[in-house]
């Protein structure tokens, strides 16, 4: 809640009342008492109470009032003789830009990632000899909020983060000269701080700027103690901005309101020329449009407006360049808004993502099916920022769930190793000393428990990097946290069946929580969180240990099989409620369903698809994950094919018919984000069937190429840089069988698998035609 006028200091008390539900809160970790400093918001300290019954912790409460100016710090040093090397190593807290005599340090567009600032805090070692002179030289910081700092209040509590403080930073400049002496200039005594001219940033809102001819008013810093965290060098690949983007479409509201479309979602800021001597510029950020074609950006998880950039002008400006440069937005369009005489020209959007290496391409003679793989790409791009997010907009948050359901198809199509290793030293910090993993990552407290739904992420990641790369070392790193998340899950089981709160099969039709319950979907992902802890730990060399999870996991498959088969129905089912889908798809991906009842489970689950459905999926989140590659293992390409293919809700051909350029976050067309990749899981499938290329080794030591045989598909290619380098396979399929063009890297073997035949391929490039059977039907 915001407070529509300034209030004077004093004491005030704020009532909360419930017009409908409870009031409550999810419980965080208390943390010792923060001290006051005047400026960073503060908890309200007091009993935590979920439903109205004490829990442990601390509230997600907080009263702030209105951030101080983002700061400004300097000093001035003297480089006496030729130098042979100098260095800097320096982070701001939350982020922010160093300037050595008025040049950039870098080109990071934000920096450092996000991480558990009491844990971790990352830097980047720079090389500055190029930008010092002899004599007099002077550092400058520009510093932001990020989630260190951040203000402005949301439902996870962000601004009242266990590590929060006011802006802070951190330098060290090493110097070697060419006789032999060295020398460092390091923050501390002597330097001076101002007000820069970001008078407000608001994490979910934006930046409030006062462009001024006043001089800065310089005065001694303040010298704290450092953050928690350990100093280590960064290794994931850094958030860049690319080149600016120009609108296609400029649309005059009033005199002086224009909304610029850029055609595509993106995530990014403006970029614009501004000149005037009094006024203001308001740019608004939106996925959407209102009737009246104004943007549209509501976030009901934060206090106040949503991506809202602000420059006010305080003295006059010709030709000012103005970009915002702190954070980001998520949008399709920009509303800009003047006021005075303030004229604003060469609008342009700065697209901002982290730099990954692009490793695969697909097409297909689906343009469908082709857009939806190239759709989770791009969608993902704009939700890379450090970690990957959910959206850019509304929460930005690494939900876990969000990024274990696409890891597979993503690898596909980008080199994520140093990237997720990144985040996954993230879930390292997160995991709380019971082993659980929070259900966003890094968290500021909120959502600490683990949910095998969601939290599964600790597991599933690293074994698909190991079978992406082959490299066993990332299982060795992470196998102690993967232990403990899954001890923390066998010991919350009652009767091998999870009955604590959970996603569960987040955002089925018509569902938020699917109406089977959380239970059931819980349950069986604690199964394949068993399952992979035993896989991790047979590959490290551990039997023993690996068959205590396996074991466990039998345990929970049989208690579902004995809480949800329904004998005489020959599927599993929850009392009172219709066939659910993803109730008979799990248990089929996980291999859970006892040999005697898998035939029936996987027929209750065709019928349910071809009669009830006709042809459409049924499922959310977790279930779109494994529903097609079920369907294959039951014989039923074609059917799958049917449901990818769907031009009706719910299915992706109606956003491939809306126009979208990005993937939705549910299957309503008016869904909240547009931009949202984990309804984008189903990638892999294609990547696999139609494109026919499937690794069978870690590392790709071997593959299969196998496509669908399916006469609605007439040809596909696929290529994927592997360990050992390129894969590449391209098909067509016309009326006499199969033509294949086939590359296997070095070190690599592949079987091709068309028309009932098995050809063993070696490394190379091979051109094989195979015809189909003459009594082959064809579909």
């Amino acid at each position: 809640m915001e407070v529509p006028n300034e209030a004077p200091p004093g004491n005030y008390c704020v009532r909360l009342r419930a017009d409908r539900g409870r009031v409550g809160w999810y419980a965080a970790d208390a943390k010792e008492a923060r001290k006051d400093d005047g400026v960073s918001p503060l908890p309200v300290e007091g009993q935590a109470y979920q439903n109205e019954e004490a829990v442990a912790g601390v509230r997600l409460l907080a009263v702030e009032t209105d951030p101080a100016p983002n700061p400004w710090f300097r000093s001035q040093f003297h480089v006496d003789g030729t130098l042979t090397e100098a260095t800097i190593n320096a982070v701001v807290l939350g982020c922010g830009v160093v300037r050595i005599n008025g040049t950039r340090v870098g080109d990071e567009a934000i920096e450092p990632a996000v991480t558990d600032y009491d844990n971790r805090i990352l830097y980047r070692p720079r090389t500055i000899t190029h930008l010092l002179r002899q004599g007099r030289n002077e550092i400058v910081i520009e510093a932001g909020r990020e989630r260190y700092s951040a203000r402005g209040g949301d439902i996870w509590g962000w601004n009242i983060a266990p590590w929060h403080r006011e802006p802070t930073a951190i330098a060290k400049i090493s110097l070697e000269y060419s006789d032999g002496r060295t020398d460092e200039v390091a923050t501390g005594p002597g330097w001076e701080c101002a007000p820069g001219p970001v008078e407000s940033e608001i994490l979910f809102r934006g930046e409030t700027w006062a462009l001024s001819d006043t001089p800065l008013p310089w005065s001694p810093a303040q010298v704290v103690d450092p953050p928690r965290g350990s100093l280590q060098p960064a290794t994931q690949p850094p958030i860049r901005a690319l080149d600016p983007v120009a609108p296609v479409v400029v649309e005059q509201l009033t005199a002086n309101k224009h909304v610029y479309d850029f055609a595509t979602l993106m995530t990014g800021r403006v970029r614009c020329m501004v000149s005037g001597t009094e006024g203001s510029v308001r740019v608004t950020y939106g996925e959407q449009l209102a009737q009246d074609s104004s943007v549209v950006c509501d976030n009901v998880l934060i206090v106040g407006a949503a991506q809202e950039d602000t420059l006010r002008l305080e003295s006059a400006q010709k030709g000012y360049l103005w970009e915002p440069q702190f954070g980001y937005r998520g949008f399709r369009w920009m509303q800009v808004e003047t006021e005075g005489d303030v004229v604003v020209e060469l609008v342009q959007a700065v697209p901002i993502s982290t730099e990954l290496a692009r490793t695969g391409e697909f097409t297909s003679s689906d343009p469908l099916i082709s857009w939806i793989d190239a759709s989770l790409a791009s969608t993902f791009l704009n939700n890379v920022h450090g970690i990957p997010t959910d959206t850019p907009i509304y929460e930005k948050n690494g939900w876990t769930a969000d990024a274990h359901l696409a890891t597979e198809a993503l690898l596909h199509h980008f080199d994520l190793k140093t990237f997720l290793g990144k985040w996954l030293d993230d879930h390292v910090d997160a995991q709380t000393p019971d082993g659980a993993i929070p259900q966003i990552i890094p968290t500021p407290g909120w959502g600490a428990a683990s949910d095998p739904a969601w939290s599964a992420s600790a597991v599933l990641i690293p074994w698909y990097l190991f079978e992406e790369y082959g490299d066993p070392g990332v299982l060795q790193q992470f196998s102690p946290m993967i232990r403990r998340f899954a001890d923390d899950i066998m010991g919350r089981l009652r009767g091998g069946i999870w009955h604590d709160r959970s996603w569960s099969d987040w955002l089925a039709p018509g569902h938020g929580i699917p109406p089977e319950g959380m239970a059931p979907v819980a349950t069986a992902m604690a199964v394949s969180v068993f399952q992979h802890t035993s896989s991790v730990l047979r590959e490290l060399g551990e039997p023993e240990t690996a068959a205590m999870y396996e074991a466990a996991a039998e345990r929970s498959a049989a208690a579902y099989h004995e809480s949800y088969f329904n004998y005489a129905a020959g599927h599993y089912a929850v009392p009172d409620v219709d066939y659910r889908q993803s109730l008979n798809i799990l248990p089929l991906a996980f291999n859970m369903v006892p040999e005697e009842h898998t035939q029936s489970v996987q027929k209750s689950l065709i019928q349910d698809i071809e009669s009830r459905t006709h042809g459409h999926l049924d499922c959310g989140a977790i279930g779109v994950r494994h529903l097609l590659p079920v369907l294959s293992d039951a014989g039923r390409d074609d059917l799958a094919l049917t449901v990818l293919t769907q031009r009706s809700r719910p299915g992706w051909g109606v956003w491939f018919d809306n126009g979208e350029r990005t993937l939705l976050e549910s299957w309503d067309t008016n869904a909240r984000s547009r931009n949202h990749y984990f309804l984008g899981s189903v990638a892999s499938w294609i990547q696999q069937r139609v494109g026919g290329l499937r690794r069978t080794s870690p590392g790709w030591k071997s593959f299969e190429i196998s496509p669908i045989d399916d006469r609605r598909l007439t040809h596909a290619s696929i290529r994927h840089l592997t360990p050992l380098g390129e894969a590449k396979v391209h098909w067509e399929r016309g009326g006499g069988g199969w033509l294949f063009n086939v590359k296997v890297p070095d070190g690599a073997s592949a079987i091709l698998r068309a028309g009932g035949t098995s050809l063993e391929l070696p490394a190379g490039e091979h051109q094989t035609y195979i015809a189909s059977p003459a009594s082959a039907p064809g579909r």
